[in-house]
């Protein structure tokens, strides 16, 4: 373990300063090291990673020029929960309908013991109190997105007025 994290140092490190690493094989063991380690030393090329591993400059969002840096950081903030809200919108979902999937392996003694006549009829009251209990979250996390979208509109509306 040792053996492997310290190549994968030095080949990190070799990539970032332009070092050469020389392969060897001592006692069956591949070994990496900056010197020539014996008369099988084979130079290691590595390709240092595009520098294109950052978002390019035109793609990266831009503070618009008619906003004042408080109400960017602000309209990013917003843009955040809403992500975080509608990312657990999604789960909401999800679990809903995990939970209605899950009825339709009922029995008929689980319906007789929600003292329904027939599967279906078990599976139609649970059914309702599922989407009940899912719909007044769901609603209440669509109405917080709502907000936050309106405040968001509302911080670059005032920024444009003020301009």
């Amino acid at each position: 373990m040792f053996r492997f994290v310290f190549v994968t140092l030095a080949l990190f490190a070799s990539a970032n300063s332009q070092a050469t690493i020389y392969k060897c094989m001592i006692d069956g063991v591949a070994t990496f090291t900056e010197q020539p380690c014996g008369k099988d030393a084979a130079i290691v090329k590595i390709t240092p990673p595009p520098a294109s591993n950052q978002i390019p400059a035109t793609e990266q969002p831009q503070k618009p020029a008619d906003l004042s840096v408080e109400d960017y950081l602000k309209i990013q903030k917003v843009d955040r929960e809403i992500d975080r809200l509608q990312l657990e919108l999604k789960e909401l979902q999800k679990q809903q309908s995990e939970r209605i999937d899950k009825l339709k392996n009922m029995t008929q003694d689980t319906a007789n013991r929600l003292g329904a006549a027939s599967i279906d009829d078990a599976i139609s009251k649970q059914s309702e109190r599922i989407n009940a209990y899912y719909k007044s979250q769901i609603a209440t996390l669509e109405k917080q997105v709502a907000q936050l979208e309106e405040s968001k509109k509302q911080l670059k509306d005032q920024n444009s007025q003020s301009n």
